[in-house]
C-alpha cells in the first residue's frame, strides 16, 4: 500500500488537490503496479506565515507578487 505525502502551502484549491491526487495515483499504478484503491495521498498544508524560504516567510513573498 503506497502512501505519498505532499507538503505545500495552504493556498492551493480543492481542485488542485483533486487533480494532483489523481495524477499521483495514476503514476503509482503505472510504476508500482498497484491498484488505485491501494494508493493513499496525504496532503500536509502549511500556512504561508509558518513557512520560510531563504529566510523570508511565504506570506511576505506572496504579498510581493500581487
Amino acid at each position: 500500500m503506497p502512501r505519498v505525502r505532499v507538503e505545500w502551502l495552504s493556498t492551493r484549491t480543492a481542485e488542485q488537490r483533486r487533480d494532483l491526487a489523481k495524477r499521483i495515483t495514476e503514476a503509482m499504478v503505472g510504476v508500482a503496479a498497484v491498484q488505485p484503491n491501494e494508493v493513499t495521498v496525504v496532503f500536509e498544508e502549511v500556512e504561508p506565515r509558518l513557512m520560510a524560504k531563504g529566510g523570508v516567510f511565504w506570506d511576505e513573498i506572496l504579498a510581493k507578487r500581487k
